[in-house]
């Protein structure tokens, strides 16, 4: 087994019991709460999250350009770990005065304490994000995978203690997820070695006006994934967030194997010149097409029995908003890999453009779908957006490589490898 198929075959197990884990967390939190408070948990942590990936500065995607130009590799960690912890409290500081101003009209949340305690682990959650990174890009995945699984274990086992004890409480859920994001710096901290005597100011005013020029773009990737919950909060109940919510958690699944296949192929199209970094991203991006489309239809033909049975029949309603997803998701993961070699052409604003067409268009067909067909309509909508944002960059792909759409399609080869990796792994676990 090669040394990339042994770092694929980890990270796949790694993050299988990630699933296992918030699979438990959340039908711990979905029994304890119930619709309306899996939504009031879930509005705050989607403030926190949307902090973090607007407030990032696109850094990371910075790091992985001045990594590719042979930068003093030392101060990139240093550099992560001080951008980290003050980019994050800068971002913390502004969210928490936006959702103040604005109001509970425009934002409606449980407390301003929930919120105070999401907001405050951001900066140790940007720090990690840096640093884990960095991690990858030193081909160091496993550690990543060990943070994060660190960070699963101290959220689902203090979940199942509190809900054996005692009533779980939107507060106490919000408090284990702040839990869960700060405690992998514990771990990458270590494995990544930042000195502070390697701090380059120089550096880091690069690593900002770079991230800079892609951040519009990223900021806007990540909110086509989170602005349909914030617009069905708006217009909606608490209840119907906490059903869709679901669903995008599940739906999101379907993407384990192919961020996994993205993330160990990294080194490998950021190493080599821009032929072989084509090569690589086509052979990479058939094989995720095959596990996407496998994702997909298992999740679909298992979600309609399941979801009732595990988080409760008062979830039942989600089912159908997680199918409408499943066709987005899948042209997304399909495509994951082209991402990367994007990247490496260096053209933000173009990258922008994109992330930016299929966000306006998310909103725009949310705003049209909901009032008339609920979460249904904002799934639809998001399903929608996400195959433009595919499509764009496939098309980007294709231009400036010089292949054929066909190419990007997987052949008997590939099946025939997928199966073959998957009856290797299936008899060494004695299946």
């Amino acid at each position: 087994m090669t040394a990339a198929v042994r770092q694929v075959a980890h990270t796949v197990g790694i993050r299988a019991l990630l699933v296992v884990l918030g699979a438990v967390s959340g039908v711990v939190i979905a029994r304890a709460l119930q619709p309306e408070g899996r939504g009031a948990y879930y509005v705050i942590t989607t403030i926190a999250t949307i902090t973090i990936s607007v407030g990032h500065l696109s850094i990371e995607q910075s790091q992985v350009w001045l990594w590719s130009r042979g930068v003093d590799r030392r101060a990139l960690a240093a550099n992560g770990l001080v951008l980290g912890l003050a980019v994050g409290t800068l971002a913390a500081v502004a969210a928490g005065v936006l959702v103040g101003v604005l109001g509970q009209d425009v934002i409606p949340i449980a407390g301003y304490g929930q919120l105070a305690t999401a907001l405050a682990a951001i900066p140790y959650a940007m720090a990690v994000v840096y640093l884990n990174n960095i991690l990858v890009l030193r081909s160091r995945v496993q550690v990543v995978n060990t943070a994060a699984l660190l960070g699963g274990v101290l959220q689902c086992g203090p979940l199942l203690l509190l809900a054996y004890l005692t009533r779980l409480s939107s507060a106490e859920v919000v408090l284990l997820w702040a839990v869960s994001v700060t405690v992998p710096l514990a771990v990458v901290v270590p494995a990544a070695r930042p000195r502070l005597r390697h701090w380059d100011r120089s550096l880091a005013r690069r690593a900002v006006d770079r991230g800079l020029r892609y951040h519009l773009g990223l900021t806007s990737l990540f909110l086509l994934f989170r602005s349909d919950i914030l617009i069905l909060d708006a217009m909606t109940t608490t209840a119907a967030v906490g059903l869709y919510s679901l669903a995008v958690s599940l739906a999101e699944l379907t993407r384990l194997v192919t961020d996994a296949i993205a993330q160990i192929a990294l080194p490998r199209q950021l190493g080599t010149d821009d032929k072989g970094a084509a090569a690589a991203t086509l052979a990479v991006t058939r094989l995720s097409t095959i596990v996407a489309v496998a994702s997909a239809v298992l999740m679909c033909l298992a979600a309609p029995p399941l979801v009732p049975l595990v988080y409760g029949k008062a979830f039942a309603g989600s089912v159908p908003s997680l199918i409408a997803l499943a066709p987005g998701l899948l042209a997304l993961g399909a495509t994951r890999p082209i991402g990367a070699y994007l990247l490496r052409l260096d053209r933000p604003m173009l990258a922008s453009s994109m992330s930016v067409a299929a966000l306006l268009v998310n909103v725009a067909l949310n705003f049209a779908l909901v009032p008339f067909f609920g979460i249904v309509g904002s799934a639809v909508a998001s399903s929608i957006a996400y195959v433009t944002l595919a499509a764009l960059q496939a098309a980007w792909f294709v231009r400036a490589s010089g292949v054929s759409p066909r190419d990007l399609l997987p052949g008997p080869a590939e099946v025939a490898y997928a199966r073959g990796r998957l009856g290797l792994s299936a008899a060494r676990r004695g299946v």
